[in-house]
């Protein structure tokens, strides 16, 4: 079911300042029609204030902001007919579910039988048809979401807009929820902005996704675009755990380049030709690296002894003592291979080590 037409979102050179602070500086971005997109970043990039000025909360500096190729920056924001779900359901508690919906309805003078027809619709979609009558209160965490949501689908929203959705419910209702969520947007054919500070969320729902530093945007791809070919060591490091080496490179090849480390690693990986002699940061995700017992030096293998072990949902986190420095190594397993104080080798493929230029990634 497709409940209205849904723009393509584009924003064109986006400014925005607090005081002195430079919150957004310069962002473009570009969202298709029917895409359910994510944005990631650490907190103070920038995603929550992009999120309120294309709701019309908040007012850009500069900058051009687009629904379907109409300019839109000037348009107040009941008139963008613009669905925001937020992390704090925002319902009002003294109104029952059906109250709810209606509410952003009556108060434009829409016409209460259509809306009230709407409205039904809406909660079937949310699965909530037995509980028009419910009270907020009488509601878990997950039902007020859904209520949130099929707010601003009763309200006519043509772009939905979600600020940390599931940021306040457990992570079993979260992890169940956001199939549901993904799943009813694309059944409705509709365009979502998604912003979330979970790599895991963003990775299992998005069609594309933005990784945000410091009011920039670092880089738009697939999940699997951006894990696998990061645009610099910023989104490496945010995407997952990272070793990195600062190395320089002491020969290379059509494909291929021999590294040296500070620490007097000898690293080979799947890149090349190289500049001899360059200085560059090679980096191994804590994912990526295999452990051996027993210690063993050569390329790609990095002898050292396991100082500490973690399990965590499914997984195995290894702190290893290399050569003074510290290496993680993550395996997934349901028990565990290594203790504390086991002597291992770290190896690691040759295509799973990542080169970028030394400074600021």
């Amino acid at each position: 079911m497709r409940c209205v037409s849904m723009p393509e979102v584009k924003v064109v050179n986006l400014w925005k300042s607090f005081g002195r602070r430079a919150v957004l500086k310069g962002v473009n971005l570009e969202v298709e029609d029917g895409e359910y997109f994510v944005i990631v970043g650490p907190t103070g990039s920038g995603k929550t204030t992009l999120l309120m000025i294309l709701a019309g909360i908040l007012k850009p500096d500069r900058g051009e902001i687009y629904f379907d190729g109409e300019l839109v920056n000037d348009v107040p924001p009941e008139d963008r007919r613009v669905g925001l779900v937020l992390e704090k359901f925002a319902l009002f508690p003294h109104y029952t579910v059906m109250e709810n919906l209606l509410y952003g309805p009556v108060v434009r003078g829409e016409d209460l039988g259509r809306a009230l027809n709407v409205a039904k619709e809406m909660l079937r979609m949310v699965l909530l048809e037995d509980r028009p009558d419910a009270m907020p209160t009488e509601l878990s965490g997950g039902m007020k979401q859904r209520v949130a949501l099929a707010r601003a689908l009763t309200a006519g929203a043509r772009l939905l807009l979600l600020d940390e959705p599931l940021g306040a419910l457990d992570a079993r209702i979260r992890a169940s929820l956001r199939y549901d969520l993904v799943s009813m947007v694309k059944n409705m054919g509709l365009t979502a902005i998604h912003v979330t500070n979970s790599i895991e969320e963003a990775m299992e729902i998005a069609d594309r996704m933005a990784v945000m530093r410091d009011g920039v945007i670092e880089q738009v791809g697939t999940p699997m675009q951006v894990y696998e070919n990061p645009a610099n060591i910023f989104v490496a490091d945010f995407m997952s755990e990272l070793n990195v080496f600062n190395a320089e490179v002491v020969s290379t090849g059509d494909g291929w380049t021999e590294l040296r480390t500070e620490e007097g690693f000898t690293l080979r990986c799947s890149k090349g030709p190289l500049e001899k002699g360059m200085k560059v940061l090679a980096a191994v995700r804590a994912e990526d690296v295999d452990l051996e017992h027993g210690l063993e030096h050569g390329v790609n293998a990095v002898p050292g002894r396991v100082v500490d072990v973690e399990f965590i949902l499914g997984f195995y986190r290894y702190v290893l003592d290399v050569g003074g420095r510290t290496l993680v190594a993550e395996e997934f397993s349901d028990w565990g291979v290594f203790k504390q104080g086991d002597e291992v080798t770290a190896k690691f493929r040759q295509d799973k080590i990542l080169l970028f230029k030394q400074g600021r990634g």
